[in-house]
């Protein structure tokens, strides 16, 4: 229900008793999620480069071993997703994003200590089924933030991920020059330890299991609570875009720090890719927290679609860049335009769905994304070993083009129930 501006007073007072201290909740949570995602970040834009580290010289091999452990690493989280997010709804949100902070760091620990390729491998699939501090947060953010900030509350949540993407690789391509991979990979697997401890100490979470989940908890299996939310046509071509939208965002992730290698003609470049990858990042996480901001004034499906278009037309670009310096321009570039995409399924999903099956939701939602990211990497790399990096490009923009079209398409519905549900 909408608040009328003769009633804003009374308004206000209902969402401080609903939602007794969201702001210091929220922006502690924001903060947590940066750091957390900044020790994430510090090490994992560097793992094609650490893979070279295991007598893998070949720039094609490794980018076959990137791509086998983005899809291991994506296929784990597919897996567990699901079941997080039912345990969300049961025992709470805050739970789940302590979970995963420290799950996801230990995990980064694991790493540091690793002495083969197939160990790594097998580290980036603990970290897939322990981690997805993303997919915590939203939820837990959904359920405890009043509806007229929401909007704002969930751009502002997606900026934190890609700001503390940003600002990962810059400290961690110093860090690794510096001291070498194994510090750095300490360093970042107790920054995201010690944000998880942080907001189990700070943050309250006033969690109360509804009845229905109540009295369903012993009979349900989060299979069975899957296929009831994706029997929402709604939702289920949310699900269908999300899911198409991280195969093509998988499909290339492998291929650029090999490429920006291959421009720079050297292998000493993890500064400099650091500087890449953050400056992108930057600009995508001002892109989301603009767009999510924004979001309901320019429509979901033209935001989603625009942002697709762009990100489109700036990865073919890339394919052909010449220079390290142009091609570090179009990365900042495709930020931009891949940033405004983001924030807009998050945003629908709390329109669609009820706000008690908001964690099963963010979890389908993530298990989707991740069944994207599973399959993009190996495919990408398969590509580029056998066709050259540059092929990738190419057959990465053709996907961002499908994907708006089908969006552009599909989602108009989805459009319409969300306005339609704001004006109630």
């Amino acid at each position: 229900m909408g608040c009328p501006l003769f009633r804003r007073e009374h308004c206000v007072s209902r969402e401080r008793d609903e939602y007794p201290g969201w702001r210091r909740n929220f922006y502690t949570l924001w903060v947590a999620e940066v750091a957390a995602i900044i020790g994430f970040q510090a090490v994992q834009p560097f793992l094609p480069y650490y893979i070279q580290e295991f007598d893998v010289g070949d720039l094609g091999q490794a980018l076959v071993w990137a791509g086998r452990m983005g899809t291991a690493a994506g296929l784990a989280m597919a897996i567990s997703s699901p079941l997080w997010g039912s345990l969300a709804d049961r025992y709470g949100r805050k739970p789940m994003v302590v979970r995963s902070m420290i799950g996801g760091g230990i995990s980064v620990l694991v790493m540091a200590y690793v002495t083969s390729v197939e160990q790594l491998l097998v580290a980036r699939v603990l970290q897939g089924a322990l981690a997805g501090t993303v997919t915590a947060c939203l939820t837990l953010v959904s359920t405890s933030t009043p509806r007229t900030h929401l909007g704002f509350a969930l751009g502002l949540m997606q900026g934190a991920f890609m700001l503390g993407a940003s600002v990962g690789p810059l400290i961690g391509g110093p860090l690794i020059d510096a001291f070498g991979y194994k510090t750095c990979f300490l360093w970042s697997g107790i920054a995201v330890i010690i944000a998880g401890i942080s907001v189990q100490v700070l943050v309250r979470e006033d969690f109360t299991r509804s009845r229905r989940v109540e009295s369903s908890s012993r009979y349900r299996i989060p299979g069975r609570e899957m296929w009831r939310l994706l029997s929402l046509r709604k939702f289920l071509v949310l699900v269908l875009t999300v899911t198409s939208m991280s195969f093509a965002f998988g499909f290339v992730m492998p291929v650029v720090p090999l490429f920006l290698q291959q421009l720079a003609g050297r292998s000493d470049i993890v500064s400099l890719a650091g500087g890449v990858f953050a400056a992108g990042g930057l600009v995508g996480a001002v892109s989301a927290a603009v767009m999510g901001r924004f979001s309901d004034r320019v429509g979901p499906r033209r935001g989603l679609v625009g942002g697709l278009v762009g990100a489109s037309f700036f990865h073919l670009a890339q394919g052909y860049a010449q220079s390290v310096s142009m091609f570090a321009i179009l990365v900042v570039l495709a930020g931009l335009a891949t940033g405004a995409t983001r924030p807009v399924a998050n945003t629908l999903i709390t329109g669609i769905v009820a706000e008690v099956d908001r964690g099963k939701a963010f979890g389908v939602m993530s298990s989707a994304a991740a069944l994207g990211w599973a399959a993009g990497p190996v495919a990408g790399g398969y590509l580029g070993a056998h066709y050259g990096f540059r092929s990738v490009f190419v057959v990465t923009s053709i996907l961002f083009l499908a994907v708006g079209a089908w969006a552009w398409i599909s989602m108009k519905g989805v459009e319409v129930a969300r306005s339609q549900e704001q004006s109630t």
